[in-house]
């Protein structure tokens, strides 16, 4: 069966097994695990596809591996359909069993969420999420959800696609926070580098390290301003700044980023530096359910975080939003929503954040 079609027969038994209180580990495994695994390649009925069963460490044993040429390449812990994936103690156990082996990739799944780490990266348990999907999120098309799911089937696996997105994700990801923090205080070498490609007319150093501030996302430091009899601390930028955006409580980007994947985070992290690149007049609002990016005191684009997309409302006319596609984008004029702007945009992966940019250099052009 297609794994679109899997998916759709999981969401029918994903609801009989709640209704009819009996979505323990075992039918979760039978019905819903199983058949999703098959749908992805690899076949419980050959041991050189799947392990049952398979002994980790301590006596203790992991529900499946998913083995390539003899060797465990993805390793699934399932869990009954009723528990809750987000339990530290379901994700530490998933982790510590993949790690002990070597095995990089694992799965934390209920059979209606599926949840994608990467063991071997230097960072938080919390954070080596690369990516989940949840089969019942109503918000996603069973196509939709596959293409992110095909990362773990075994020719992805095979041809090295899992690898590589892993990659850009995190590697991508460490990068950027690197150029953040070196754009705090730069090196003399990197602001001699880029002054010297950038050329004529030259760029005093302070606006440069301003500029590399604004476009890495790294706070910047208030410089006060010549005792001029104005209010004290005040800074040159806040004075030389553009028009600030609407008032409303400022909240910490931590609300938004929080307990999201890497796949959400790199997401928001290029859509980010995208808009605030843009020009000098662009501020950033991080608001209780939104970040909000304006031109001057008009918004032009806002993102909203949820777990398994990253939802971008621009502020473009549905009529005149070129090009349009209906896979990602909604005219939400007559819908309800949290985020400014009329022309919302569902971003489930990078592979569409080219057509997005453009989309808000449009958006950011029309605010001129």
């Amino acid at each position: 069966m297609a794994l679109p079609d899997t998916i759709a027969k999981s969401l029918e038994t994903v609801a009989k097994l709640k209704a009819g209180g009996a979505g323990n580990e075992a039918n979760t495994k039978a019905l819903l695990i199983e058949p999703l695994v098959a749908a992805l390649g690899w076949d419980p009925a050959d041991l050189d596809h799947v392990q049952r069963e398979v002994r980790v460490f301590e006596g203790t044993f992991l529900d499946y591996a998913l083995k390539l040429d003899g060797q465990a390449r993805v390793y699934v812990e399932a869990k009954g359909l009723s528990e809750n994936l987000d339990d530290k103690k379901f994700i530490a156990q998933t982790l510590n069993y993949a790690n002990n082996d070597g095995v990089v990739w694992c799965v934390l799944t209920n059979g209606s969420r599926i949840k994608v780490y990467k063991t071997n990266e230097p960072v938080a348990m919390d954070r080596k999420l690369l990516f989940e999907v949840d089969l019942a999120d109503a918000a996603e098309t069973a196509g939709e959800k596959a293409k992110l799911l095909r990362l773990i089937s075994r020719e992805a696996v095979s041809a090295g696609d899992l690898d590589r997105f892993g990659e850009r994700v995190f590697t991508d990801g460490r990068v950027r926070q690197a150029l953040a923090e070196l754009a705090i205080d730069p090196p003399q070498t990197m602001v001699d580098i880029l002054t010297a490609r950038i050329g004529h007319p030259a760029v005093p150093a302070e606006a440069l390290k301003r500029s590399l501030a604004r476009i890495l996302d790294a706070p910047v430091t208030a410089v006060p301003e010549p005792d001029s009899g104005g209010p004290a601390g005040r800074s040159v930028a806040s004075r030389l700044g553009p028009p600030a955006p609407p008032r409303g409580q400022e909240y910490d980007l931590g609300v938004h980023l929080d307990n999201k994947s890497a796949l959400i985070k790199d997401v928001f992290a290029e859509v980010n530096a995208f808009g605030l690149s843009l020009g000098g007049d662009v501020t950033r609002r991080v608001r209780k359910l939104y970040i909000g990016y304006f031109r001057g005191k008009r918004s032009f684009f806002t993102i909203e975080l949820q777990q398994q997309r990253a939802v971008v409302y621009l502020a473009l006319d549905p009529d005149r939003a070129r090009p349009w596609n209906d896979d990602v984008m909604r005219d939400v004029r007559s819908i309800g929503h949290f985020g400014l702007g009329d022309t919302e945009y569902s971003v489930r992966n990078v592979d569409v954040l080219a057509d997005l940019k453009s989309l808000i250099q449009v958006a950011y052009d029309a605010r001129g």
